[in-house]
């Protein structure tokens, strides 16, 4: 192979490496947006799930909430 063709190859690599880098970090900011998209959904979620046990278990039912994961501490 001619110098030439190997260093038209090297650069073509490099603006590839380039772009793939560029994408990595626009996925990775795009990552980080929904995480907190769901952790903003997620939040009263958790909070409303919990209050509704306590309000059928202890007040309709008249008996203590069952034993479990609490979901607020999850998020």
């Amino acid at each position: 192979m001619k110098i030439s063709k190997l260093e038209n190859e090297n650069e073509e690599l490099r603006d590839e490496i380039r772009e793939l880098r560029d994408e990595i970090r626009e996925l990775r900011d795009e990552i980080g947006d929904l995480r907190d998209k769901f952790k903003r959904f997620a939040e009263p979620c958790a909070i409303g799930s919990e209050q509704l046990w306590k309000v059928v278990f202890n007040d309709i039912l008249k008996q203590p909430v069952p034993n479990g994961v609490d979901l607020r501490e999850l998020v």
